[in-house]
């Protein structure tokens, strides 16, 4: 069994700050091209690395084990695409209540695909690593060509980053920690660096290059020419994955706790980032110390959140509702 490591815990606290700070950002990405570059740089490689942590310490569906891991995805997402469905009628970003189970609201895409890659899991770990990679990374390539796989069910989310998962699966500890020994941040630097350079020359980059929600022909000029500009978007996005993970510290922080609590975050950040957007804040004019702000409280939200009562309510409310279905149906 994979030990859990302050390593991971720290990880996964630093990228829930990016996506809160991304998310918080994403309104005036068109107010100015450092914005923007900042944005896309932070989406290359915050969610694969999320994903690949996932894949890590994911055994997949194992016998008897196939409810625990509905519960831990499935229920949630039902639970918040209905809650979110209503937060979204009650404060205007939509014109009437709509609960549509098929199409997930904005970041619950995450677990239903995760259901589905720890299920992918009973058919890959089947196979040498080499060939499950290899078939999970066509996959990814493919998809994008076919227009019937779209947002429902988040599928073509779930194949696009399903090679992320399978990394993740099949990461080597051991051989992280060898790469750390000698010129880490050297090696950061330059994958950091490369990624910002080709975000900052690539003139028509945009959102779905990195969300993966769509296929060829709904964002590319050139959708003959999908499968490569997404195979070079997938090694950039490794490459900042890796680059990301020698720089995370390995020893217990003072964060270090907070990074268990990250699915709370996750699912309860939507509630101020989509708040913050129906009072259009995008009219704001940023600036320097804006920008400084939005950082800052994307730390403290991100903070906040993770704090145990947070972690404690949003347990109990889902063992509630689960004993209120069990009662119904069971």
């Amino acid at each position: 069994m994979k030990q859990r490591m302050a390593f991971f815990d720290n990880a996964k606290f630093i990228l829930m700050v990016l996506v809160v700070f991304s998310h918080l950002l994403e309104p005036f990405i068109e107010d100015w091209q450092g914005y923007h570059n900042l944005y896309y740089f932070i989406f290359m490689f915050h969610m694969p690395a999320f994903i690949l942590i996932a894949g890590y310490f994911s055994k997949g569906l194992q016998k008897g084990k196939v409810g625990k891991v509905m519960k831990k995805t499935l229920l949630p997402y039902l639970i918040f695409q209905l809650v979110y469905s209503s937060y979204y009628a009650l404060i205007g970003l939509e014109n009437r209540f709509s609960w549509d189970v098929l199409v997930p609201n904005w970041s619950l895409w995450f677990l239903v695909s995760l259901f589905c890659w720890q299920c992918s899991l009973g058919l890959f770990n089947k196979m040498p690593p080499w060939l499950a990679l290899t078939i999970g990374t066509i996959l990814a390539l493919i998809v994008g060509y076919l227009p019937f796989i779209d947002r429902n069910l988040a599928m073509q989310r779930t194949f696009v980053f399903l090679p992320f998962f399978l990394i993740g699966h099949y990461f080597s500890w051991e051989k992280l920690v060898a790469i750390r020994k000698h010129h880490r941040y050297s090696i950061a630097l330059i994958g950091f660096g490369s990624i910002f350079a080709f975000i900052n020359q690539f003139e028509t980059f945009n959102k779905y290059l990195v969300f993966g929600s769509k296929p060829y022909e709904d964002f590319l000029s050139a959708p003959q020419l999908g499968a490569f500009v997404r195979l070079l978007v997938m090694i950039l996005g490794f490459v900042g994955i890796l680059s990301f993970l020698l720089l995370v510290p390995r020893q217990r922080t003072f964060y270090t706790d907070l990074g268990k609590n990250t699915l709370t975050v996750y699912l309860l950040q939507g509630f101020i980032v989509k708040g913050l957007r129906a009072l259009n804040i995008a009219d704001i004019n940023l600036g320097i110390m804006g920008f400084i702000g939005v950082l800052l409280f994307s730390i403290l939200l991100t903070f906040l959140l993770a704090a145990s009562k947070w972690q404690q309510l949003y347990l109990k409310v889902k063992v509630g509702i689960q004993k209120k279905a069990l009662k119904k149906y069971g």
